[in-house]
């Protein structure tokens, strides 16, 4: 059954298998676009992902599996729980799972995962989100939806041409909370603007984003394999000059915190804290349980390195002076 704008505005992809198979469809299907949950991270509103880890999904083929993690198990599991409860809440409305990716028919690398859609008796059809949050991200929900979710709404808007987005939430397993966000121009205008900018620059065009601190790590260096080779350079990149100053202001800042902190545990002394107008500090103190890996490998030859998985690992940055060559 084809739903309201599809086949004008935009195209709607069902899968169809077991768990697995619809899991494998959805992800390629993923990467012949920018979806909600990149947007964000386009516009560097994300707090889990980048411009550049989106660019290494949609162009390097390289994506990080999150499907084992717990809050991506729950959520999946409480999905139905929350769409059912939503539901309740509003006989008057029709609530339909879709189940599907909407692609843009004009901008066909605009793509909608959508998970349920909603009819209005005054306002029609709508676009009904589901999500989940722990108890560590109820602040998030302080003031309404995220910004990181907002974004991701005026995609999906962008999208199905749709005049409003319902989003049901589970906040900590027993909080349930309902927003309304009214389709915006202006912000669907901004966000296809990122989404465009980024599809032609980046994905089309082959540019690799700026990379950042979040960048450096196993997914960063997955698709690296490092030479012996040494790149000759006839100055010192500002790159390098910027880091130096920046980690001599960290190291800095590290001894005169570090200072500070004997001076305040020498004013504790012996008692678990100090109690100040308006603040309590404690001292924490306990033991801290330590591997004897050397042991255990002489006493059980060979376990060890049966239970250890290797990934690539980022070991840092090491500066060392040389001479300069003569010329």
């Amino acid at each position: 059954m084809a739903i309201e704008g599809e086949g004008t505005l935009f195209t709607l992809r069902r899968f169809h298998g077991d768990a697995d198979e619809v899991s494998a469809q959805w992800l390629d299907a993923r990467r012949e676009g920018v979806g909600g949950s990149d947007v964000a991270a386009i516009m560097g509103l994300s707090r889990y992902s980048t411009p550049y880890k989106v660019y290494q999904d949609k162009v390097l083929g390289i994506h990080e599996d999150i499907s084992d993690r717990p809050a991506v198990h729950w959520g999946n599991v409480l999905e139905p729980v929350v769409g059912a409860e939503y539901a309740a809440n509003h006989t008057d409305r029709t609530v339909r799972r879709v189940n599907g990716i909407a692609t843009s028919v004009a901008r066909p690398w605009a793509q909608a995962s959508l998970d349920y859609e909603v009819r209005d008796p005054d306002r029609g059809w709508g676009v009904l989100e589901i999500k989940t949050a722990g108890l560590r991200r109820a602040d998030d929900w302080a003031e309404g939806v995220p910004i990181y979710y907002q974004t991701q709404v005026a995609h999906y808007l962008s999208v199905t041409g749709r005049p409003f987005a319902d989003v049901a939430v589970l906040i900590g397993g027993s909080d349930y909370r309902e927003f309304r966000i009214e389709r915006d121009e202006d912000d669907v205008a901004a966000v296809n603007e990122a989404v465009d900018r980024f599809w032609h620059d980046n994905v089309e065009g082959g540019s690799a984003p700026e990379v950042g601190a979040q960048d450096v790590g196993a997914t960063f260096l997955s698709h690296r394999e490092p030479t012996a080779e040494m790149v000759e350079m006839d100055g010192v990149p500002m790159e390098v000059t910027r880091y130096r100053m920046a980690k001599d202001a960290l190291d800095d800042a590290k001894r005169n915190c570090d200072s500070w902190a004997a001076r305040v545990r020498e004013l504790i002394g012996d008692a678990d804290g100090i109690e100040c107008p308006g603040l309590r500090v404690r001292w924490l103190r306990g033991e801290r349980g330590r591997f004897d890996r050397k042991r255990f490998e002489a006493e059980h030859p060979g376990l060890y390195e049966q239970y250890v998985t290797r990934a690539p690992s980022d070991m840092g940055l090491r500066i060392k002076k040389t001479k300069e060559k003569e010329s």
